[in-house]
């Protein structure tokens, strides 16, 4: 099992051998310092990995990482969802979405750099570009034409597919949108 010490919303990798292999299973986390790291340029990193809150409560929930402080006491997993709670509303729905396309294979990452929640990967970072932008909507408020349009338009500037992410009671909602020229 991977071992993770918690450090404010996210928890850090620093064994080199246990960071290499975790991002090269399927590009989990973020290798401090570099960006896109390939996984033949993973093998010769020697730096921590930084998860995200959201990573690391996936990777616990699967048996493959236990998380501490960093005096060595565990950190439980109602913590880290405690975690993720003050770090986004509706913490539910979005660690949802995340979980709906990690157990399905994609490589989830943040999409803040394209104003999106999340951007999807078949592959990975470095190796495709992310096809998809996951586009949050709360479900306690309506969607505005300006909140299509302005989703859109990005999506369609950085030629990505655009998907607003919502929930209705226990079930998930995805809406894709694409550009269409009669």
């Amino acid at each position: 099992m991977l071992k993770g010490v918690l450090k404010g919303d996210t928890v850090i990798i620093s064994d080199p051998e246990e960071a290499r292999q975790l991002y090269a299973s399927a590009f989990y986390g973020k290798f401090i310092g570099l960006d896109k790291v390939k996984p033949e340029e993973a093998r010769n990193t020697a730096v921590p990995l930084h998860l995200s809150i959201l990573d690391a409560i996936y990777l616990v929930e699967q048996g493959r990482l236990a998380v501490t402080r960093s005096n060595g006491a565990p950190v439980a997993l109602d913590e880290l969802r405690r975690i993720m709670e003050s770090r986004f509303s509706d913490a539910a729905t979005v660690y949802g979405v995340y979980k709906f396309f990690r157990d399905r294979g994609f490589v989830v990452k943040s999409g803040l750099k394209f104003g999106s929640l999340f951007a999807i990967y078949e592959k990975g970072p470095g190796i495709d570009h992310a096809p998809i932008l996951i586009h949050y909507l709360d479900p306690a408020r309506n969607i505005t034409a300006l909140d299509i349009t302005r989703a859109a338009r990005l999506s369609h500037s950085v030629r990505k597919a655009f998907v607003l992410a919502t929930r209705d009671i226990d079930d998930l909602f995805f809406i894709g949108f694409e550009w269409w020229n009669p």
